[in-house]
């Protein structure tokens, strides 16, 4: 495939991405559902801390308390799969060993380079700590990764529904998250459309895209 052929499917791609509110409820297969997710998991983070996790809830029964949590919005229920995309404020705490870990093993690093990579990032995270950011600076890491998902759903002639309107509290405690500091940034149901939603279309380019200089709308 040449770059220009990939990039006009690419754009296909891009552009048939609907929010999808009506799904088939049939089962994705095993092994498509597992690459999916691996691709998620290529989605970077800061630090390449990968700071956030996901929830694939796709038991009928955590469907149902996860439905009540989500407003009773109906593509939970529909959907073969939901995506809990959660940010973890303190996750890089627990992670960054591992990542250490795995660069020392592959020679990115070395033990120097290690030292001075905890160091520079204790540094900075106490910062947004002491600004009130942690949240905000996690929501970031989480929210990457489900724009991810959302393309690759696509891509993989799926299709998904980016949700925002959910108890939270109720959502943790379905996905037995109550007890974390974790913090559910988005849902994210994915399976085979049952509809194929118009094009809602989008304001003019340079009604929200400036150069150099921001222009409130």
């Amino acid at each position: 495939m040449t770059t220009s052929e990939f990039r006009s499917q690419f754009t296909d791609i891009i552009r048939s991405r609907r929010a999808t509110r009506s799904f088939q409820p049939e089962a994705l297969p095993e092994a498509d559902v597992t690459e999916f997710l691996e691709l998620v998991h290529c989605a970077p983070s800061a630090f390449n801390l990968q700071d956030r996790a996901v929830v694939v809830v796709d038991d009928p029964q955590v469907k149902e308390v996860l439905t009540a949590a989500a407003n009773g919005q109906q593509q939970v229920a529909q959907a073969p799969m939901t995506l809990v995309f959660l940010a973890e404020p303190t996750g890089w705490q627990r992670t960054f060993p591992e990542v250490a870990k795995q660069n020392l093993a592959s020679g990115l690093w070395d033990e120097a380079a290690a030292v001075q990579k905890q160091a520079t990032i204790s540094s900075f995270q106490q910062v947004r700590e002491d600004a009130g950011l942690t949240r905000e600076f996690a929501l970031r890491n989480a929210m990457i990764a489900a724009s991810f998902a959302m393309v690759i759903a696509q891509g993989f002639g799926w299709a998904s529904s980016p949700m925002t309107g959910f108890n939270e509290a109720a959502v943790k405690k379905a996905i037995g998250a109550e007890d974390s500091d974790a913090i559910v940034a988005l849902l994210l149901a994915v399976g085979k459309p049952a509809e194929q939603p118009a094009d809602t279309g989008r304001l003019p380019l340079e009604s929200r895209f400036y150069r150099n200089r921001y222009h409130e709308f």
